[in-house]
This record gives C-alpha cells, sequence and structure tokens, in this order.
C-alpha cells in the first residue's frame, strides 16, 4: 500500500512559491528605496550597510531582510546589535508572524518614521486578524 504524500507536497510547494513571492517583493521595495538592484549595492557598498539600506526600505523581520538583501544572518546578528547600540535601528516590542518563516519574530528598521510605529508595536499587526461571525 503506497503511501498518498501529494497533498503534503503540494504544500509545502505553495508555502515554497508564497515565500519565493514574498522575498521577490521585498528585494523590489529594498531596491526602489535604494535606488539601485540588489547587485549594484553588492558592487558599491559594504555588507553593513546594505543591511541598513534594506532595513531602512522595509520594515519587516530580520531572516525576511537577509533573505531579500543576501545579507547572512549570522552578520546580520552583529549588524543589528551595532545599530541598535548606535540609536539607528529600532526593533517592535511585540512578536508578529514572520512572513517568511511563519513563526514569531519582531519587526525591525533602520527608517526614524518607523520608529515610533514599533515602538506602540501592540497596535501592530503584519497580518490582520480576519473577523469571524460571533468574534468582534
Amino acid at each position: 500500500m503506497e503511501k498518498d504524500t501529494d497533498g503534503l507536497n503540494s504544500f509545502a510547494g505553495e508555502r515554497s512559491k508564497d515565500k519565493q513571492f514574498i522575498v521577490s517583493n521585498l528585494r523590489k521595495k529594498i531596491e526602489k528605496g535604494c535606488g539601485m538592484s540588489i547587485a549594484q549595492l553588492w558592487k558599491e557598498q559594504p555588507e553593513d550597510k546594505i543591511f541598513y539600506l534594506a532595513a531602512y526600505a522595509v520594515t519587516t523581520t530580520k531572516k525576511a531582510i537577509c533573505l531579500a538583501s543576501g545579507v547572512p544572518v549570522e552578520a546580520a546578528c552583529r549588524y543589528k546589535r551595532d545599530l541598535e547600540k548606535s540609536g539607528l535601528l529600532k526593533q517592535s516590542e511585540k512578536d508578529v508572524l514572520c512572513p517568511v518563516t511563519g513563526h514569531p519574530a519582531r519587526l525591525i528598521s533602520t527608517n526614524p518614521s518607523e520608529f515610533r510605529r514599533l515602538e506602540n508595536s501592540n497596535q501592530l499587526k503584519l497580518f490582520p486578524t480576519p473577523k469571524i461571525h460571533g468574534n468582534g
């Protein structure tokens, strides 16, 4: 008797397509915000500056920024800490679901116009909760 794994495989494939779509859209926003392609950023800027610029262009999770910009997560941890110490990066006070992993994470930004929103993140939701009949 064969196991039916088609449903699981198709779900994994859909999740992968969603992840690719999200990362692609983040790349476009980073490129628009920086005025050049990710490839051009890598030719002209050091890695820490790319992380800073990407976090300025999009307010999202560190993992999402790393996947979209190409900055390794391990390096991004150092850059995030240094930028926080310098007052150049803020993270949300509350967890949201990462658009890439689906796991709880904090939003980050180096854009000062986002800092107040991140500090008041108890009102911030990356994905709004759908209203269900009898639930508000």
